[in-house]
């Protein structure tokens, strides 16, 4: 049953996804928390680190990509997502946070305000995680890895790293 549900691509993205997603809440927490890093450059670091683990993995796991990686394709993955999903995660963040804090305070619980900044933290991240993961798996599965003839893939490649 594991093996027929692994076939899905939605369940691989899902679980490739929330396996990124621990490891940039891992990697927020710790810079914030522990090295007292700003929320914003904690973010970008553990969004960068995600972004190119998520490329192996996405590549090799979800989508199953015919084409070695390569710097381009990372470059075209990166360009695509990572600045976006950079600013639109901070952009959320910043957002929901404070109705996050004031939905703690209004609840009155000493643990949960003795908890407040380490909570609406990471629930203001989960809330980025969820509405990135949508935006990604539609990017993706459209942009990035669609199964096209390599010549108009070659064309695409070279369009955008172009750009760069």
């Amino acid at each position: 049953m594991i093996n027929k549900l692994w076939e899905h691509k939605k369940i691989r993205f899902l679980c490739v996804g929330s396996f990124n997603s621990i490891t940039d809440l891992l990697i927020l927490n710790a810079l914030v928390f522990i090295v007292g890093t700003p929320v914003w450059v904690a973010n970008a670091i553990s969004v960068s680190f995600g972004i190119t683990l998520s490329y192996f993995l996405n590549h090799f796991i979800v989508f199953r990509h015919h084409h070695s990686p390569n710097f381009k394709s990372f470059a075209k993955f990166l360009l695509a997502t990572g600045i976006s999903v950079i600013a639109l995660q901070t952009a959320i963040i910043y957002l929901v946070r404070p109705a996050y804090k004031a939905l703690i305070q209004h609840t009155h619980t000493a643990a949960l305000i003795h908890l407040e900044t380490k909570l609406s933290l990471n629930l203001a991240k989960i809330t980025a995680i969820f509405i990135g993961m949508g935006w990604n798996y539609m990017f993706y599965s459209h942009v990035i890895f669609a199964k096209r003839p390599p010549s108009q893939a070659d064309n695409e490649v070279r369009d955008i790293t172009n750009l760069v």
